[in-house]
């Protein structure tokens, strides 16, 4: 008990270096495919120039979003399953090797296909906050900068990327925070399996508390899991007023 539950984190638990390793790889595709992805469609969807149309995309990319977790999990898992899911789709297609993936089965790509569908509902509403943020831009910037000569790459480089830049430190920190506490998807997919392959700090602690009854030791894991989400508070603060300041 107390210490002793530190001691036996650090130096008895396999699982834990296991799901830290998992939450740590999850973090960084969070921070990574669904703002890269959201950037870059927002800025599509922003040229789109009649209203109606611009609405209608906004729409269908954002639905995901509006799903639980528990619904979207339980739709991909179906989706997932070997004998009438996609991989049904790609047999009939040709792709026989496609055909034979055990996308939830698989050790190696179990943690991947998880991260796609937690991706596929949240980087909908990540567009919306960019899109949001493309709008403050000040379009004579871009007149200016295509009158000294500058392409759309350019544009978008020197105008569109410090325009949004705020946006892009809010949004990361915020994938940051909830990437690190995240549960629910890997949950309802595969409660941490097949073996650890997709094990997280938050999984971690749930069944340390609910399946062990180790509350204490749940608690440790905690706290180890809160100082992770509290340095990168910290650290998102001076890089935020960092951005503000050269703003």
């Amino acid at each position: 008990m107390g210490i002793a539950n530190y001691v036996e984190m650090f130096t008895k638990d396999t699982v834990l270096p296991i799901a830290f390793k998992n939450t740590m790889i999850w973090t960084l595709i969070f921070i990574t495919v669904p703002i890269a992805l959201s950037i870059l469609v927002a800025v599509c969807v922003t040229k789109v120039k009649k209203h109606s149309m611009q609405m209608f995309y906004r729409t269908v990319y954002f639905l995901p979003y509006v799903l639980s977790a528990a619904i979207a999990g339980k739709i991909w898992s179906n989706l997932y399953n070997p004998f009438y899911g996609i991989n049904t789709m790609f047999e009939s297609m040709g792709f026989h090797n496609l055909a034979q993936v055990l996308w939830l089965g698989d050790q190696k790509i179990a943690l991947f296909a998880v991260a796609f569908v937690s991706n596929w509902s949240w980087w909908g509403f990540v567009m919306v906050l960019f899109i949001s943020a493309l709008q403050q831009v000040d379009p004579d910037l871009y007149e200016s900068a295509s009158i000294d000569g500058a392409n759309g790459w350019k544009s978008f480089i020197h105008v569109t990327l410090p325009g949004i830049a705020p946006t892009i430190v809010f949004v990361i920190s915020i994938s940051l925070m909830w990437s690190i506490l995240s549960f629910d998807f890997v949950w309802v997919m595969t409660m941490g399996g097949p073996g650890q392959a997709t094990e997280m700090l938050s999984t971690w602690i749930y069944k340390n508390a609910f399946v062990s009854y180790r509350a204490g030791y749940a608690n440790a894991i905690c706290v180890l899991q809160s100082f992770i989400v509290l340095l990168i508070f910290f650290v998102n603060q001076k890089i935020r007023k960092r951005v503000e300041d050269v703003g």
